[in-house]
């Protein structure tokens, strides 16, 4: 029968006993840089939801409760695992087994043959074990506690898409994999609020390279109008780019859902354009100016018409208007149109007031905050959690690891949004680069007899066990003088010395 163990942490006591003097236990981890991160997963329910992912496909029990091997997956994701073989940094690290539910003594039976407590290959297996149904529950259950938790903010949503390409020649080896031209991969569709600050995943979708981003769209709206009911009770405006262009496709987002929507035309050749650009050079129409800075190409004048209850015509010419739409051209501060920059069509079901530069200026800025989904989204989903890394060929594989790196995508999210000062501090040791080094320093657990645990930088362990010494080593001096000096007064009186003389001696 397995005795179980619960530690507190309490690193103020923990650092208060070590310096004390005891001998307490202590080993090294990668745990202790990210003691924020981690608690505020298993605090916030979190990390609840991502260890009861159902390995539904397993057919029979392979040692490990499900639970050990999904928090132990979380955990490489934490760490930056983008490879199954790289898993041993945290297979085998004794605080992180500890925290999953592996007691010490299983670990040290395991470290005492040589081994890691569980081999890559079984969390590698582990994860093909979980089918798409399996994951999307997970997902959704993610989502829904965000949702009680309202740490989705405003209604404002942008899409977009992304490739995960397979090395030249291995497709065959992948289950499930698309080619597009001379690429194969995947296709990647996410749906995120993009309130400044609160971006977060609400929706996502996988397919081969081939399908199209607008059919993988459909499938993340479908499965959040039957999850959380019609989707304009909660998401205002949908804004996307030109990838996603369909007239009838639109109005359906508008009609169907009750949600406006924000796009840049699909293409030049469009009637809408055609339209846009003859209205334009009226000299009814009204141009507004105004200065934007953008992040890369600095200050920017920038000259905006709108225009009103424009038809849109699809294929076979059937009128799915009317919308409206806005043109933006971008000049330097001198008034010379920027180079290689091309002139913008939005078009739009939003109400435009084409008189009113604050009423066309909002259409173009619901569009920027579009590249919160490159700057928030996949920037950093490709850069720190290694979204566009394949860690397994099997597509069940794929979608369980993606599961688990968006939602914690969306939880270190809302830990920076509740923690502001504490994860601004933390935030440096949980940057990549260095690739795969996600989990910061090495870090010294320490337990104590009385149940608390602290997680110490070697610099601060150091310090503490030197107090302890020091402090070890002044009550042994102390003690050693306390015995001399009792020795040579009982010397003194035997000498037939009163205890005045020797006291004034002294």
């Amino acid at each position: 029968m397995k005795t179980w163990h619960l530690w507190r942490e309490d690193k103020a006591e923990v650092a208060r006993q070590l310096a004390a003097g005891p001998d307490l236990d202590g080993h090294n981890s990668a745990f202790g840089d990210n003691d924020l991160i981690i608690g505020f997963l298993m605090v916030e329910g979190f990390w609840s939801v991502l260890i009861g992912t159902e390995p539904d496909r397993l057919k029979k029990e392979n040692g490990y409760p499900a639970r050990i091997l999904n928090g132990l997956w979380a955990l490489c994701e934490l760490a930056g695992v983008d490879r199954i073989a790289q898993s041993g940094k945290v297979l085998g690290d004794e605080a992180l087994l500890r925290m999953v539910g592996f007691q010490a003594e299983q670990i040290e039976a395991a470290r005492a043959k040589g081994r890691l407590r569980v081999d890559p290959e079984t969390l590698a297996n582990h994860l093909s074990r979980i089918s798409e149904a399996a994951t999307m529950r997970s997902w959704w259950k993610h989502v829904g506690l965000l949702r009680s938790k309202r740490w989705y903010r405003g209604g404002v949503y942008a899409v977009d898409g992304t490739m995960i390409t397979i090395p030249y020649g291995e497709a065959d080896n992948y289950e499930g994999a698309g080619r597009m031209g001379e690429a194969s991969g995947y296709r990647l569709v996410v749906v995120l609020n993009i309130d400044e600050g609160h971006e977060r995943v609400v929706g996502w979708a996988l397919g081969p390279l081939a399908r199209s981003e607008k059919a993988l769209l459909g499938e993340i709206l479908k499965g959040l109008r039957e999850q959380f009911g019609r989707l304009g009770d909660w998401m205002s405006v949908l804004v996307m780019d030109r990838g996603y262009w369909g007239s009838q496709f639109l109005e359906g987002i508008k009609k169907d859902e009750g949600v406006d929507y924000v796009i840049r035309s699909g293409n030049d050749e469009l009637d809408i354009v055609h339209d846009m650009e003859g209205l334009s050079r009226l000299e009814s129409t009204v141009w507004h100016e105004a200065v934007e800075e953008h992040s890369r190409l600095g200050k920017m004048r920038v000259k905006m018409a709108g225009f009103r209850d424009l038809p849109m015509f699809d294929d076979n010419d059937v009128d799915h208007g009317p919308c409206q739409a806005v043109i933006a051209e971008e000049y330097d501060l001198k008034g010379q149109r920027l180079p290689n920059r091309p002139r913008f069509h939005y078009v739009t079901s939003l109400p435009v007031d084409p008189s009113s530069l604050e009423s066309v200026q909002q259409v173009r800025a619901y569009y920027r905050r579009r590249w919160a989904v490159e700057n928030q989204g996949f920037w950093v989903l490709t850069k720190r959690w290694n979204l566009d890394t394949l860690v397994a060929r099997n597509m069940d594989a794929i979608r369980a690891r993606l599961n688990f790196a968006l939602q914690l995508y969306n939880a270190e999210n809302c830990c920076a949004w509740k923690h502001p000062g504490k994860f601004e501090n933390e935030l440096p040791r949980l940057k990549r680069p260095p690739r795969g080094e996600r989990l910061g320093r090495p870090s010294i657990m320490v337990y104590t007899p009385d149940g608390k645990v602290g997680a110490f930088q070697v610099k601060e362990y150091r310090e503490l066990v030197t107090k302890a010494v020091t402090k070890t080593v002044e009550r042994s001096a102390k003690a050693r003088v306390k015995m001399d000096l009792k020795a040579a007064i009982e010397q003194e009186l035997k000498a037939g010395r009163t205890i005045e003389e020797i006291l004034r001696d002294l």
